[in-house]
């Protein structure tokens, strides 16, 4: 082979058919070693014949283009990968979080004291490659990291941030050449047309519907794209690619109600979106989501209905799980920050809006795994009362609710803002953290119960709801212990 394509091994998981638990491989090995975080967040996915049968979406992307220009391509586990190394010469690496400088690594890293488990594979699959004469080139949604980093900066070959359609055939053409490559490459959106189709499955049937957002939120990179959508047929031929694997698929977009949306005030178009899950149900027996936005939920109720009853909610499917932006109670804040999030409504109606999405989603059974940002800059201690009285309103709706540092993305329009650290935390922060917890622990239970409902890995589902009692069991004393934990790192 030319081409050797890999991830670290915290994404070259399907997690156990269950998406959400990609999140725990951002834990240190603190509270748990090593091998159980391994075990219970990111087992080796399967492999055939030296190569995975499934693989993160934006290394497929990859994977094809690079078949497409006609390069001999092998996509393996990071643990596999010295096999193959002798022959090479080049390594493609797709990240997601390889220094651990995401905000779900920093702020489970402030929190736990330790490395996230995300770094230290990444390290790991690096040590394996430097006694080997090849080319690295590193992409994917992480890549922005190395900006901080120059040591990896320098020790990598190239790295690609941004969309890689237009660039990456192009550097991976030159590596193979011996050229000299340019240290950072940085890919510019693309059109529709230049996308290409994945060719082999992704990690839990993973499939773009839409690119970029068009929001504005400054705190994130993919608001500040403009969407684009990825055409039904498409969108259904990846499905068939994925389904004889993965046997799901999980429709994927910063928005997912958004699909088909012309409308400058981002009022949902619904016939564009039941329409696509209607046909990408004539291929899979089970849909999951990515994303969606709260707004999008208020605005067009009748969307969340539609897909409910195509997808099965409380027939086929017990729950339907989505991640969304929760970020913050402050109208002032929302007004600084993320005005566009708020669209079709206004700043000030953020709060009366999130609660009304969370119960338009709890009668439908969807369940929001719902975000909050701590340290945006320019917050105040009222802006974090203002969220705390948020969070306390949404008590009665089946939720997850997590709290984040905020980080400055190098690809965001914060990005030349102060990184907000640990030493930043005070005792406000502390009241916001351990009141999203006290939701949670009230939820631990129905949470646990309709996630691994019809789950047939018992082992996994066991030691779930064996943390979940003990979550339950200890919070109390878990609760006082967190106060003294941010005060002593207040103190340093």
């Amino acid at each position: 082979m030319e081409i050797v394509l890999t991830a670290p091994a915290t994404e070259m998981s399907n997690h156990h058919g269950k998406e959400f638990l990609g999140f725990g491989t951002c834990s240190p090995p603190t509270v748990a070693p090593s091998w159980f975080i391994k075990m219970f967040f990111y087992p080796k996915v399967r492999c055939k014949n030296g190569e995975v049968t499934q693989a993160p979406y934006g290394l497929r992307k990859v994977e094809a283009l690079l078949i497409d220009a006609g390069f001999d391509v092998l996509t393996v586990h990071p643990y596999d990968i010295e096999d193959h190394l002798k022959d090479v010469k080049v390594v493609g690496i797709s990240v997601m979080d390889p220094l651990g400088f995401g905000p779900v690594s920093v702020t489970f890293s402030a929190m736990l004291d330790g490395e996230p488990s995300t770094r230290t594979e990444f390290l790991n699959l690096m040590e394996k490659i430097e006694p080997y004469d090849v080319k690295v080139i590193v992409g994917g949604a992480g890549a922005w990291q190395f900006e901080w980093d120059e040591y990896w900066k320098e020790k990598i070959d190239c790295i690609v941030i941004g969309e890689g359609e237009g660039v990456v055939v192009d550097v991976f053409r030159k590596a193979l050449r011996g050229e000299r490559l340019p240290k950072v490459v940085f890919g510019k959106p693309v059109s529709v047309d230049k996308i290409p189709t994945i060719k082999k499955p992704s990690i839990n049937g993973l499939i773009e519907i839409s690119r970029g957002c068009g929001r504005g939120c400054k705190f994130c990179s993919e608001t500040l794209k403009v969407r684009r959508d990825i055409p039904i047929d498409k969108i259904v031929e990846e499905a068939r690619v994925c389904v004889g694997e993965t046997r799901s698929v999980i429709l994927h977009s910063e928005d997912v109600l958004m699909y088909g949306c012309k409308d400058p005030k981002f009022v949902p178009n619904e016939e564009k979106v039941l329409n696509l899950f209607r046909a990408v149900k004539e291929v899979s027996g089970y849909i999951g989501v990515s994303h969606c936005s709260l707004a999008a939920v208020v605005a067009k109720p009748s969307i969340v209905e539609g897909i409910s009853e195509i997808v099965g909610v409380g027939e086929r499917v017990g729950m339907f799980g989505v991640q969304t932006g929760l970020e913050t109670g402050s109208e002032r804040l929302m007004e600084r920050h993320m005005h566009g999030k708020c669209l079709p409504f206004h700043p000030r109606e953020w709060c009366d809006v999130v609660e009304s999405s969370f119960s338009i989603m709890h009668d439908n059974r969807w369940i929001p795994a719902a975000t909050l940002i701590i340290g945006l800059p320019g917050e105040t201690e009222d802006d974090v009362i203002k969220t705390i009285e948020l969070v306390e309103r949404l008590r009665d709706y089946c939720s997850l609710i997590v709290p984040l540092i905020f980080i400055p993305m190098e690809v965001c329009a914060l990005r030349r803002e102060r990184l907000f650290t640990r030493e930043n935390l005070k005792d406000y922060h502390y009241e916001l953290m351990a009141v999203c917890m006290d939701h949670n622990v009230h939820w631990i239970d129905k949470l646990i119960k309709e996630y691994f409902k019809g789950y047939k890995n018992l082992p996994i589902k066991f030691g779930y709801w064996i943390f979940s009692r003990w979550v339950k069991k200890n919070w109390g004393k878990m609760k006082k212990d967190l106060k003294l934990t941010v005060r002593s790192l207040i103190e340093r």
